[in-house]
C-alpha cells in the first residue's frame, strides 16, 4: 500500500513530464535512467533511493529552481515514508538497487551496511530523514560499528588543532524558521567515503546556524550535490558526544567557513 506522502510525490514528478511534453523514451535517454524506472517513478510504484535521480530527472523536464526545492521535500517524505513501513534488516519491496544514474550505486537495505563505492562523481544530496522511526532504527544499528568495520574510515592526525564552524542550510526556508522542524535537519555521515545516504548518517541531527567543533578536513571524500546543484567532496570531521566513536562528518557543502584544519589522512 502507497502512503499519501508517496502519491504526493508521484503527482509532482508526473505534472512536471507532463508539462515537458517528454516519452519515457526520451526522458531515459537524457538522464541514463531506464524507461521502465522511469514508469515506476511516475506510477509512484518506486521510490529513487537516492535524490539524484529525482534531481536528474526534474531538470530534463525543465522544473525550476522552486519546483526543485519543493520536489526534493516531497522526496524526502516519501523516502521517510517508505523506510517506516519497512521492518529493521528488511529490504525495501520497489526497491531493486540498480536505479541511480549510472555510474552511482544505489542503496541496498536498510539497515547501513558500509559499501565500497569506485565512482564517487554521482548527483546526491543530503538524505533527510522526516520520521523519529527512521532516527531511532539508524541509532540501534549505528552503535554495533567501530572504526574496525568500516573500510577505508579517515585515520586523523592527532595535531589537537580544532574549529568552531556554523552549519549553513542553502534552503531559504528553512534558514528563516525559528523552530528545528525535522524536515529542515541535516545529518551527518558515519563514513565521508562512502554514499551519503540515509543509511550512512549518525542519529545527532543538526540545524541551520548550529555550531560545531572540527578537528580535520578530508578533501577527497564522497561527492554530495546540494539542493542548487552546488557539489563538494570536503568533510569535516566534527566531535559530538552522543555518538559512537565520538565523531561524525559534516559535508562542506552544509556550512560556509573554511577553517585552517589538519588533512584526515588514511
Amino acid at each position: 500500500m502507497r502512503s499519501k506522502e508517496t502519491e504526493r510525490f508521484a503527482a509532482q514528478i508526473r505534472a512536471l513530464k507532463d508539462r515537458a511534453e517528454i516519452s519515457f523514451e526520451e526522458l531515459a535517454r537524457r538522464t541514463g535512467i531506464s524507461s521502465s524506472s522511469l514508469h515506476r517513478y511516475c506510477s509512484g510504484t518506486k521510490i529513487p533511493t537516492g535524490y539524484g535521480a529525482v534531481h536528474t530527472f526534474a531538470k530534463a523536464c525543465g522544473a525550476s529552481n522552486e519546483e526543485l526545492r519543493e520536489l526534493h521535500r516531497l522526496w524526502a517524505l516519501a523516502d521517510a515514508s517508505r523506510s517506516s513501513l519497512t521492518a529493521p534488516g528488511e529490504r525495501p519491496a520497489n526497491v531493486t538497487g540498480n536505479e541511480h544514474i549510472a555510474p552511482s550505486p544505489a542503496s541496498s537495505a536498510d539497515t547501513p551496511v558500509p559499501r565500497q563505492h569506485p565512482h564517487r562523481h554521482r548527483r546526491l544530496v543530503l538524505a533527510i530523514a522526516t520520521v523519529t522511526v527512521l532516527t531511532a532504527t539508524a541509532a540501534v544499528v549505528i552503535t554495533s560499528l567501530s572504526s574496525a568495520d568500516i573500510p577505508n574510515t579517515p585515520v586523523v592526525s592527532n595535531s589537537g588543532a580544532t574549529a568552531r564552524m556554523r552549519v549553513f542550510n542553502v534552503e531559504e526556508r528553512c534558514r528563516n524558521r525559528g523552530d528545528r522542524a525535522p524536515g529542515c535537519s541535516i545529518g551527518l555521515a558515519i563514513n565521508p567515503r562512502l554514499n551519503y545516504d540515509a543509511q550512512n548518517v549518525v542519529s545527532h541531527r543538526v540545524w541551520h546556524d548550529d555550531t560545531l567543533t572540527a578537528d580535520c578536513v578530508l578533501y577527497d571524500g564522497d561527492e554530495v550535490t546540494d539542493e542548487i546543484g552546488t557539489k563538494s567532496t570536503r568533510w569535516y570531521r566534527v566531535r559530538l558526544n552522543d555518538v559512537p566513536r565520538g565523531h561524525a562528518w559534516l559535508s562542506g557543502i552544509r556550512t560556509r567557513d573554511n577553517p585552517a584544519l589538519p588533512t584526515c589522512v588514511l
